[in-house]
């Protein structure tokens, strides 16, 4: 498994991993509609703004060859001025079939080593308090920090913070 950072030429293969992981994901949390209606060549041109933009840090884990896109994470300055938290994993998705094989952590990993350059090592995420992956965040070390409702799709749904107060604790045992 090869982590690297992502390309202009990955984000096809970054849309497909992302509508494939949300509908396999969310499915019977967000409305079906929206999952449906979700689309790669729109979630692709999406994908290309963000990978053009110098403040967002994007890494694939790619499994041989061009098209073997598994999963990836993105990330950067935390996006709400957190006064602690100065770094923020956006996106982080696995493919169902490659999860509980330590690609996510390898991800976080690459992501944070990122952030560290820039002098961010507290980082923080937020996640659906019914994604049925979400402790991953929590086996990684990752602490509750808050939850909060937010409006998606016609419905509100609870969304949790996890944190890390420096990045370091991603690999160390408590």
């Amino acid at each position: 498994m090869q982590i690297r950072p992502a390309k202009l030429k990955d984000a096809h293969e970054i849309a497909r991993v992302y509508v494939r992981t949300w509908r396999d994901t969310y499915r019977n949390i967000v409305p079906d509609g929206y999952l449906d209606a979700m689309a790669i060549p729109e979630v692709e041109r999406s994908f290309l703004q963000e990978l053009q933009d110098d403040q967002t840090f994007s890494f694939i884990a790619q499994e041989g060859g061009e098209k073997g896109v598994v999963g990836f994470v993105t990330g950067g300055f935390e996006r709400k001025r957190d006064w602690i938290y100065s770094g923020e994993i956006y996106t982080l998705y696995v493919l169902k079939n490659y999860q509980r094989r330590g690609i996510g952590l390898q991800l976080v990993c690459a992501l944070a080593e990122q952030l560290n350059r820039f002098d961010i090592y507290a980082m923080m995420v937020w996640v659906l308090k019914q994604n049925p992956y979400r402790q991953f965040y929590e086996k990684i070390n990752g602490i509750f920090l808050r939850s909060q409702r937010i409006p998606f799709a016609g419905t509100a749904l609870e969304a949790i913070a996890y944190g890390w107060i420096n990045t370091d604790l991603i690999l160390t045992p408590l």
